[in-house]
């Protein structure tokens, strides 16, 4: 019944977030609830009373959000430039959150700043800027909001300004962390970013190449503190405060000896948490490792399941925002398979030898935490490595039995710079053997629904008790059954469709447009992008999307021009998605921005076409896209001019993509006779004032246009672009503020569905 209330807790966090309750009507349901399980306790109903329970944490879950968002400022906009001091309470390499001290009437606020100023955790920044609402980015389907997230987290408004001071926090922890970071550095030793992240949780410095090797063989996990950090050095102590205590022969007949060890192993396991940082997955951590320690102590170790359980529930009533955040699912379901798998093999593996136990152990320990975590690491990461068991059966006691320990103990000693160089020489020797053997990384892989996700787990655990006769039951008359009719709907959803879609992606300032045509054909036109940076749009943005839709190959990429708006994003697709064919302007092939595509194409063996006027690409039931632009040839000289403009139609509606054209060449589209007459049309340019002309729009004559648009130059949208389309009552769909746009038709009629 505990494991069931906690689920319940579990279902109403997510319940609230996704769909926001009323504060008032839960907390009386709660109240009446509790007022009636006493009642029924003392009655004995055991029916009514686990029915009650249950739905008690349902809203109290429930509850718990709607009582976060209670704390939202009721003005936490300040539009004009002012000072403002806080401390830093989190810190990542692009963004900051600020607990504000003045101005004394925002005092406690929660601010985010994105900025990649070096100021740790316990610094105070003086920041002169704006106070305003978090900035809704990139809503699209199955993309989790930044402000959504922040919002959970207490976090309602953002400070957009420059840092002009920052004080070191005089805390003696983050005296002690910048004092660690020093010996780190002044010792020496090879990989010293590395050492600094196994140790006291410092991973801005790791490069990308190292990051990127870690997540390729399935090892990311060891370069952040977390659960295998805090486990290695807990046990470290603990084995040792057992050890000592084992010499009064009175504790160790006695058996006091665990419960005391277990007991001064707690402060340890907090100490290490202040000294790595305090960062939410740390704290996570040691709760989870402070709640087993007092099972050792209160002698409930058995009930392993049980201490894991309430570790959640510890967890997501300080943290309710923590049941979205990867680490902590992937802590969560890992462990949790660990400890019903252990119970099966043990009894196995004890009859082996002692060598080979371990070495099964953790052998089986990797699959079992590799198959329990998958749709988590899918979902989050896209890719995954079936060989990632080997790679942790080699790095783990490398890094985190034997370089973590030796690079802890030359912290603490006086003259520990040896024992820093040694462990920064084993990281260096693990970093070789796992390039030699990276490979075998999957990417991309569709991504699951939480339903979906939900039955595998389900699945999963029933093959685990498949030997029970109830299990047995429920797996072939449920859960197989179930199984199937899922994947026959996605692939009824796929193939035998047919509509036609077209999503508008909101990716800030720029195009990309999803063309999701009948019979499983997809085409992408555009992949946005932003100057400057080293966010990848393709990547973070539309990668998910496309994944999340079970899309890993795309028929035709397009590109209408090659300015970064448009195109950024698209190497990335280009790079690791299956592409038929990548299609663009004739007249720009040449051009010196389309020098990394073609790259691209020629190392992908991807084939290219270059569209002319006329030119059509052919899809299923009749559907068909044509090359209207330019009429003549155009200059390349004006990039926005040269774009690619299409036209597909499908049964009696048509779609219109117009790139970045602007006035010239709009009027230069009338005049040639070319259909222009579209039911939906893609404005032209992002809504620049020297686009959009009232003689254009008047000749594609639209149902319906849609803006995609985001911040990042001035006049765009130009208010002038805005009022024509209001004067010819045409509606209009903005990116900016609707997110993503799905136009869908069958032929004869249009749906319109956004984001917001």
């Amino acid at each position: 019944m505990f494991v069931a209330s906690v689920l319940a807790f579990v279902a109403g966090i997510y319940v609230a977030a996704v769909h926001p309750c009323p504060f008032a009507p839960i907390l009386i349901a709660l109240g009446v609830l509790l007022v009636i399980l006493p009642f029924l306790l003392r009655k004995r109903y055991d029916s009514l009373t686990g029915t009650a329970l249950l739905a008690a944490f349902l809203l109290a879950g429930i509850l718990r959000v709607s009582f976060a968002l209670l704390g939202q400022p009721v003005h936490p906009v300040d539009p004009e430039p002012s000072l403002y001091r806080g401390l830093v309470i989190e810190s990542s390499k692009n963004s900051k959150v600020m607990e504000l001290e003045e101005p004394s009437h925002l005092s406690g606020t929660r601010a985010l700043m994105r900025s990649d100023h070096p100021a740790a955790i316990g610094d105070r920044l003086t920041v002169f800027g704006s106070l305003k609402d978090i900035v809704v980015t990139f809503r699209n389907p199955h993309h989790i909001s930044w402000k959504w997230v922040k919002k959970l987290e207490g976090t309602f408004c953002e400070i957009r300004g420059e840092v002009l001071s920052v004080q070191q926090g005089k805390r003696l922890i983050n005296g002690w962390r910048r004092h660690l970071a020093g010996k780190i550095d002044a010792s020496g030793a090879r990989n010293a970013p590395a050492v600094k992240a196994l140790t006291i949780g410092d991973t801005a410095s790791l490069d990308d190449v190292t990051k990127t090797l870690f997540l390729e063989t399935g090892t990311s996990h060891i370069l952040s503190i977390s659960g295998s950090h805090l486990a290695v050095v807990t046990a470290f102590f603990f084995f040792i405060a057992r050890f000592a205590f084992q010499t009064s022969s009175r504790m160790r007949q006695s058996g006091t000896d665990r419960r005391y060890a277990a007991l001064l192993t707690i402060p340890v396991a907090i100490l290490f948490m202040l000294i790595a940082g305090s960062s939410l997955p740390t704290i996570r951590a040691t709760i989870m490792i402070v709640i087993y320690m007092l099972a050792l102590f209160f002698e409930r170790s058995r009930h392993t399941e049980n201490a894991l359980f309430l570790s959640a529930l510890v967890i997501l009533v300080i943290f309710p925002h923590s049941l979205f955040s990867p680490s902590f699912q992937l802590t969560f379901i890992s462990v949790l398979f660990i400890i019903l798998v252990s119970r099966i093999t043990q009894p196995i593996l004890a009859k082996t030898y002692r060598l080979a136990r371990w070495f099964l152990s953790l052998s089986i320990l990797g699959v079992t935490a590799t198959a329990g975590t998958l749709p988590v690491v899918l979902y989050h990461f896209q890719g995954f490595n079936p060989l990632s068991v080997l790679h942790n059966i080699i790095a783990v006691p490398l890094m985190c039995l034997l370089s973590t320990p030796l690079a802890l103990a030359g912290l603490i000693t006086p003259f520990g710079d040896h024992l820093l160089r040694l462990s920064g020489e084993i990281i260096e020797l693990t970093m070789i053997i796992l390039n030699r053997l990276n490979w075998g990384y999957v990417y991309p892989v569709i991504r699951p629904t939480l339903p979906e996700a939900l039955l595998y787990l389900v699945a999963v655990l029933s093959l685990l008790f498949i030997r029970r006769k109830a299990v047995q039951f429920a797996f072939f008359a449920l859960v197989l059954p179930l199984f199937l009719v899922t994947a026959g709907i996605a692939w009824e959803k796929r193939f035998f469709n047919h509509d036609l879609c077209v999503s508008y992606l909101d990716v800030g300032l720029g195009d990309a447009i999803l063309v999701e045509a009948p019979r499983g054909v997809r085409l992408l036109i555009d992949g946005g992008g932003f100057r400057g940076g080293d966010f990848d749009t393709g990547r973070s943005v539309i990668a998910p999307v496309l994944l999340s839709r079970k899309i890993a190959t795309l028929d035709y990429v397009v590109n209408t021009h090659p300015h970064q708006d448009h195109i950024a994003g698209l190497q990335f697709i280009l790079r690791h998605f299956h592409v038929s064919t990548f299609a663009s302007p004739a007249n720009l092939a040449a051009v010196p921005q389309m020098k990394h595509v073609r790259d691209i194409l020629r190392e992908r063996g991807i084939p290219s076409v270059h569209l002319t006027p006329g030119d059509t690409l052919s899809l299923p039931l009749g559907a068909e896209i044509t090359a209207v632009s330019p009429p003549g040839p155009a200059s390349v000289e004006n990039l926005n001019d040269a774009s690619l403009v299409l036209r597909m139609t499908y049964g009696n509606k048509s779609f219109l993509f117009t790139g970045d054209i602007g006035e010239d060449i709009e009027n230069m589209l009338i005049l040639s006779g070319e259909p222009l007459r579209s039911s939906i049309l893609k404005v032209p340019h992002h809504g620049s004032r020297h686009s959009s002309t009232t003689h254009f729009i008047g000749a594609v004559e639209p149902e319906l246009a849609v803006l995609s648009v985001g911040p990042g130059i001035r006049g765009i949208p130009s208010p002038e672009t805005i009022a024509r389309y209001a004067a010819l009552s045409v509606p209009l769909y903005r990116t900016d503020r609707d997110g993503c746009i799905t136009v869908c038709t069958d032929g004869k009629t249009l749906t319109v569905e956004k984001q917001n």
